[in-house]
């Protein structure tokens, strides 16, 4: 096992202090790529909040493909800013990407079931969380992701064409 994913499996989250109890989280957005039920190309993560850890269960297909058989590197990094994204979402704190470093380690292979966790990893200021989030197949780390995430106002999102109803988790 490498010194990153060892170093991965022991972190710890820090409390999100989330007014969402425990359980399956709706998708945020129905046209999501990553957990959306409307968006014909989604990875469609099921994702569910568990002792301050997102956990997303799903399985790629061909739609996701790079190489033959496994799954596209942009694919992979989208669905740990997805899990990395959903964090600030349960603590009802909008919130956007600002940076995303991935370590790629092994394929991911396709219609093989997955698991992407992600935690606080730390939260600097008001506006900076730091986020850590994994990807594994079969209990073997597929690629990491470090995500730093800015805390914006929602009104963000109405610039970027959210309409009144459109982001639930933050009261909007």
């Amino acid at each position: 096992m490498s010194h990153s994913a060892e170093n991965s499996i022991a972190r710890r989250p820090n409390p999100l202090n989330s007014p969402m109890p425990d359980g399956p989280l709706p998708p945020h957005v129905d046209g999501c790529f990553g957990c959306g039920t409307r968006n014909p190309a989604a990875v469609g993560i099921a994702l569910n909040l568990e002792n301050d850890r997102i956990i997303g269960h799903f399985t790629l297909d061909e739609r996701h493909q790079g190489a033959p058989g496994v799954a596209h590197g942009g694919v992979i990094a989208a669905i740990l800013d997805e899990a990395s994204g959903t964090v600030p979402t349960t603590m009802c704190v909008p919130a956007v990407t600002a940076k995303l470093e991935v370590n790629y380690v092994r394929p991911a292979p396709l219609h093989r079931p997955m698991i992407v966790t992600a935690i606080l990893d730390r939260r600097e200021g008001e506006r900076k969380l730091h986020i850590h989030a994994r990807l594994e197949h079969d209990g073997e780390l597929v690629a990491e992701g470090n995500a730093l995430f800015i805390a914006v106002s929602p009104d963000h999102f109405f610039a970027q064409g959210a309409k009144e109803g459109d982001i639930p988790f933050f009261g909007v």
